[in-house]
């Protein structure tokens, strides 16, 4: 006979969470059917290709869908294939096939849209160094970040760094030196890859041994794991002070009260540096004395600061070797 029985009832209210490492493969170059897959058993062509080596560099589940754009004369059809994309299956990362000829006009599309939804478009392009460094003219942005390759068709090199990248934890990792499988070399001479390197446009290399990413830039000159790393800080930021509100009765107007968004802070910050993502952070909440009337009367807590020292990463090494007798 039990003495004394407890009975759980759990009154938090949990806060959706954004996720950053679901990846979704469309193909522009014909139809498919949305569908979220484990290997390619039922994809064809092109977009098993693709897919597979997505798979083959540590990627796991991975959503895929298409549409025939060979037609397109500015990429707007592709506006709605992620849009329903996004409504049903909500991927924070994407990777096209294209028609060659019309990458230009899709991907300046895809840039429209990621930079509208808060997501990251890690794809391949394709075509001779002069080609590629045309392809990505005018598309400044740290949302998109392309891998270029020589060869006439799609290899797969985009959706594989893709799978090597978007599952681990948001900023443990480089995305450049990161050694790709199953997928041909880019294929440029030095000197492309040095016109490459200056519009940020990044390519499969082999270095002693190795097939390795250089570099893991967006066509902003930024970094991909800065990009992904920022997104998560405000993401969850945003989630961790909305699970704060919603399931207090109420965070009072006292330095106490206030220590409840500072605790909701700090939770996250400890995450961040155990993730490697910071070296350290600091966190600002006004003294509640402090706080104007007109704020207390709004209910309104303003002038709460968290800075975040990102951890960066080495990518290149510079010694000096100094002989003596």
């Amino acid at each position: 006979m039990k003495i004394v029985d407890v009975v759980v009832v759990d009154l938090t209210r949990p806060v959706e969470q954004k996720g950053f490492k679901k990846v979704a493969l469309v193909d522009c170059t014909k139809v498919v059917s949305l569908q979220t897959v484990t290997d390619v058993k039922g994809l064809t062509g092109i977009t098993a290709t693709v897919a597979s080596s997505y798979f083959g560099n540590g990627g796991g589940y991975l959503t895929v869908t298409g549409a025939d754009l060979s037609s397109t004369t500015n990429g707007s059809e592709l506006t709605p294939l992620l849009q329903t994309l996004v409504d049903k299956q909500a991927p924070y990362g994407i990777t096209l096939i294209m028609p060659k000829s019309k990458q230009k006009v899709i991907l300046a599309k895809a840039k429209e849209f990621v930079e509208a939804n808060e997501m990251l478009c890690v794809t391949e392009i394709i075509g001779e160094g002069s080609e590629v460094n045309t392809i990505v003219d005018g598309l400044n942005s740290d949302r998109v970040a392309v891998f270029a390759s020589k060869e006439a068709q799609f290899t797969g090199l985009g959706a594989g760094v893709c799978g090597m990248g978007f599952p681990q934890n948001e900023g443990s990792l480089t995305w450049a030196n990161k050694v790709i499988t199953g997928v041909k070399l880019s294929g440029y001479t030095l000197a492309d890859e040095a016109k490459l390197q200056a519009k940020n446009i990044n390519y499969l290399t082999h270095e002693l041994g190795y097939n390795i990413t250089q570099f893991g830039r967006t066509l902003s000159g930024s970094n991909i794991d800065i990009t992904r790393s920022k997104d998560w800080l405000k993401n969850r930021i945003k989630e961790g002070l909305t699970y704060a509100l919603v399931n207090a009765k109420k965070i009072p107007f006292t330095n106490r009260g206030l220590s409840r968004i500072s605790s909701a802070l700090d939770q996250i910050g400890t995450q961040a540096i155990q993730q490697d993502m910071l070296v350290s952070y600091t966190i600002s909440i006004p003294d509640v004395d402090d706080i104007p009337v007109a704020d207390k009367a709004n209910r309104v807590l303003n002038n709460v600061i968290f800075t975040a020292q990102l951890s960066g990463a080495v990518e290149t090494i510079s010694v000096e070797l100094q002989i003596v007798l």
